[in-house]
C-alpha cells in the first residue's frame, strides 16, 4: 500500500507538471481547448471545456499505476472521455503510447503541424518523476491494490484553469476563483464497499516562483483504512464560528439553509476539488 500511495503521489506531480505546461503554452493552450458537447457536457455550466491537459493527465495516470501496479487495470476510471477534436475535425483517442516517438505522432493528430509543443508534451509524459519526501517513503498501510479501484478528475475546475485568472484576491484567505483553484484529485476506494482507502490533492499552481515566475505546486495525501487514520496535514484549529463554502451557483434554499451556521456570512469558490481543500486546510 505504501508504494501505491507513492505512486499516487507520484503521478499526481508528473499530472501537475503537464498542467503547468499547456499554461505555459498560451497559443497552443487555446488551439487544445475542445467544447464539451452531448453526454459530455457539464449541465451545470452553460459552458464547460475538455482540454488535452485533462484527457493526457488521465491517461497518464492509467497508463502508470496500471503498469506499476497491473492487478489495478481495468480498474481505473476517470472524470474524462479520452476522445479529442482533432485537426480535421474527427476524433482522436489520446492514450500514452510505448514510446514517446508514437506519442509524439498520435499528439501531432490534435496539434497539426505544432511539432515542437507534441515533442514537449511527449517528453513530460514519459518523463519518471522522483519524489524526495521522507515523510510519504515510511507509509505503508497493510491493504493491497487488487482490492482497491482509483478514480481521476485530472483538472477539477476546468473553467477556472482554462480562463487562467492570477488576479482575484482571496476574501479570509478563500480564493473565489481563478487558477489557484484548479486541482488534480486521486483517489482510491474499496472495490467491494465503495469506501473511500487513500486520497491526494495536487495544487499545480500554489505559488509562483518569485524569481523564475515559474508556477510551483504542492501536493496533500491521506488514508483511511480501518483504525488507520493518516495525513500529509495536522488537523485545523476548530473556529468559534464555521465557515461554509458554496458555489456561487448555489440558489436562495441552499443559501438560506446553510447561511444560519456561519452567521450568514458563506464564503464563494470555484470547484469541488478546491472547497474540500478549503475545509481540509481550515481555511
Amino acid at each position: 500500500m505504501g508504494g501505491l500511495l507513492q505512486a499516487l503521489v507520484g503521478v499526481s506531480e508528473k499530472a501537475a507538471e503537464i498542467a503547468r505546461l499547456c499554461r505555459r503554452e498560451d497559443p497552443l493552450f487555446q488551439l487544445l481547448v475542445a467544447e464539451k458537447t452531448g453526454a459530455d457536457r457539464n449541465r451545470r455550466f452553460l459552458q464547460d471545456f475538455k482540454t488535452l491537459a485533462d484527457v493526457l493527465i488521465q491517461e497518464v495516470i492509467k497508463h502508470d499505476l496500471g503498469k506499476e501496479f497491473p492487478e489495478l487495470q481495468g480498474h481505473i476510471h476517470g472524470e474524462e472521455s479520452n476522445e479529442f477534436r482533432d485537426v480535421q475535425g474527427g476524433t482522436v483517442a489520446v492514450r500514452v503510447c510505448a514510446t514517446p516517438r508514437d506519442t509524439v505522432a498520435l499528439l501531432l493528430s490534435v496539434l497539426g503541424p505544432e511539432q515542437a509543443a507534441a515533442e514537449l508534451l511527449a517528453d513530460a509524459v514519459h518523463r519518471d518523476v522522483t519524489l524526495q519526501d521522507e515523510a510519504l517513503a515510511g507509509v505503508e498501510p497493510p491493504v493491497s491494490p487488487q482490492d482497491l479501484a482509483v478514480w481521476i478528475d485530472p483538472i477539477d475546475s476546468t473553467n477556472e484553469y482554462i480562463g487562467g485568472r492570477e488576479d482575484v484576491p482571496p476574501v479570509d484567505g478563500i480564493a473565489p476563483a481563478g487558477l489557484c483553484s484548479a486541482l488534480v484529485l486521486i483517489g482510491a476506494f474499496d472495490r467491494r464497499s465503495g469506501c473511500p482507502v487513500l486520497g491526494v490533492i495536487n495544487e499545480p499552481f500554489f505559488r509562483r516562483d518569485p524569481r523564475t515566475r515559474r508556477w510551483q505546486g504542492r501536493y496533500h495525501w491521506g488514508v483511511a483504512h480501518g483504525d488507520t487514520r493518516l495525513c500529509s496535514l495536522s488537523p485545523p484549529p476548530a473556529r468559534a464560528v464555521p465557515r461554509v463554502v458554496l458555489s456561487r451557483a448555489e440558489g436562495p434554499a441552499v443559501r438560506g439553509a446553510l447561511g444560519p451556521l456561519c452567521g450568514g456570512r458563506p464564503h464563494f469558490a470555484a470547484g469541488a476539488g478546491y472547497k474540500m481543500l478549503c475545509v481540509i486546510l481550515g481555511l
